[in-house]
């Protein structure tokens, strides 16, 4: 099994709670090559991720980051004016020519779930296979531009077929879609992963990517605000919630979501920590939310989350896709 990672050497902690718990809870897939797009990661700190995957059938391998203008030939403004997460849409380049497939994982990730199916599983014609994110493609139509229909996938974990990504040259069409856009895109490189494939992505159960909206909005107070054109039944978000193979402790403006800061709301906060003291970084971030956030988060709390969704989706359908996206 292949599995990329992009990383600094603050976040490399965060990934090394994803890459423990992956191991922990895949011991039957037989050798696992981890991959790591490295920001500025200190020798220390490889040194102590090494020793730490050393009682595991594991290894890995730093590829050095490029610089987003040679890689995606534009001259843009600053390093990541394209997003941090840039590399991903380079994967085929950066990795290996035998390598012909590959799962992608956000570093804020926990992997509670065998993941034999997902690294197996039939992906036909496809080159993407991922977990479709809770968004309205239609108010969102000129930042997008997918037809009816087609899947918007959340980035957090993607299985890539990278024999078809490279037969399909997908990257080219990231780099021309990145200069007929000045190198303004909504949303970075998801956005251009999806659209790049659009018509040839794999909708996955939501469990292989169980983003904290699931735990921090009732269902129907969800599609009230996201209003999604595409999306996944109550049932199947709940089966995500109760039984999770992949965790995404994405950030929420309603929810103190991330586990391994002080303060942390999330249900499974407590079980991400037991993976977090398997590492060898177990101390706690401070929660360094300004007196301001936290005043706005107390005020939200205050309003029934059903009227809060419904003032949301004015804000998140109507007015957002109205403004106008410029990264730098």
């Amino acid at each position: 099994m292949n599995v990329f990672y992009f990383s600094s050497d603050t976040y490399l902690r965060l990934a090394a709670v994803s890459m423990i718990s992956l191991l922990h809870n895949n011991k039957t897939i037989e050798f696992v090559h981890f991959y790591i797009a490295d920001d500025g990661i200190k020798e220390e700190t490889k040194a102590l991720l090494a020793k730490m995957l050393s009682k595991y059938k594991a290894d890995i391998t730093y590829i050095p980051l490029p610089d987003p203008s040679e890689l995606l030939d534009f001259p843009f403004k600053d390093r990541y004016q394209i997003g941090h997460s840039y590399p991903r849409m380079c994967i085929a380049r950066l990795l290996p020519e035998s390598i012909e497939r590959v799962i992608i994982l956000d570093s804020d990730t926990l992997v509670l779930g065998d993941l034999g199916k997902l690294w197996n599983c039939e992906m036909g014609d496809n080159i993407l296979a991922g977990v479709v994110d809770c968004l309205n493609l239609k108010a969102f139509n000129k930042q997008f531009a997918l037809a009816d229909g087609q899947f918007y996938c959340n980035a957090g974990m993607f299985l890539v077929d990278l024999k078809k990504w490279r037969e399909q040259r997908i990257e080219d069409v990231i780099i021309t879609t990145i200069k007929e856009n000045n190198g303004n895109i909504f949303f970075f490189e998801q956005t251009l992963m999806n659209f790049s494939c659009r018509g040839k992505i794999h909708k996955l159960h939501p469990r292989y990517n169980s983003y904290t909206l699931f735990y921090a909005f009732e269902y129907d107070n969800l599609i009230t605000w996201r209003q999604p054109t595409v999306f996944y039944d109550k049932t199947e978000v709940q089966e995500a919630i109760e039984d999770p193979y992949i965790i995404h402790f994405t950030r929420n403006f309603y929810m103190k979501s991330h586990p391994w800061k002080e303060g942390s709301e999330h249900p499974l906060t407590e079980v991400y920590r037991r993976y977090m003291m398997m590492t060898p970084w177990k101390e706690l971030w401070k929660d360094n939310r300004t007196a301001k956030q936290e005043r706005q988060y107390k005020l939200w709390h205050k309003i029934p989350q059903r009227m809060l969704c419904w003032g949301a989706n004015i804000l998140y359908n109507k007015i957002r896709p109205l403004m106008t996206w410029r990264n730098e």
